[in-house]
């Protein structure tokens, strides 16, 4: 008899056992997939980080364009890009028709102003601080939408729904032996 009550008794441990490990497995595997989704998220930011570097960086065609020599054997030859402003500066010539706005004084900050006056479409940063900074915020809203870590936060709520009802039973229980406590007090 004794071996059968032994043997009942893990039987039935043994669902409580295998639920607990499932749930250690389960929990394993989610920190397993948030790991891997951040080194992948560290990675691709790695890559647009350097693909935005990549486009900010001169364009060696453009350069080439300023200045070329060519030694020839009766003379030398150079090549310039010439624009019509370069040319106006050097022959006291008026220039090229450009349209001259007033300052007009507004309320915003002055580091506004000059975002704007210095920004071509796509190129909107002007610090590396700027830079990493968008980065990062695209970097958060990739993980924020990502399935593991969604997951992760149903339950983290669950968890906390849990603990937060469990604190309010108890309040609510204190609440009660405090008011019959009182109430047994009055009528004495």
């Amino acid at each position: 008899m004794y071996t059968s009550s032994v043997r009942q008794r893990e039987f039935l441990t043994g669902f409580h056992k295998r639920k607990v490990q499932r749930q250690k497995k389960a929990k394993e595997e989610l920190d397993h997939q948030l790991r891997e989704e951040r080194k992948r998220l560290k990675q691709e930011t790695r890559e647009s980080y350097k693909k935005l570097v990549v486009s900010h960086r001169p364009i060696p065609e453009l350069e080439e364009f300023e200045a070329k020599e060519y030694d020839l054997e009766t003379h030398t030859v150079s090549i310039l890009e010439v624009s019509a402003a370069d040319l106006a500066q050097k022959n006291n010539w008026i220039g090229v028709n450009k349209v001259q706005y007033e300052e007009v004084k507004v309320e915003n900050d002055d580091r506004d102003d000059e975002e704007e006056k210095g920004t071509v479409p796509g190129m909107e940063f002007r610090t590396e601080k700027d830079v990493r900074r968008v980065i990062k915020k695209q970097a958060t809203k990739l993980v924020q939408n990502s399935k593991a870590f969604q997951t992760k936060n149903k339950l983290e709520r669950q968890k906390n729904k849990k603990k937060s009802m469990k604190q309010k039973n108890q309040r609510i229980k204190l609440q009660s032996k405090n008011k019959k406590g009182k109430r047994g007090k009055k009528n004495k």
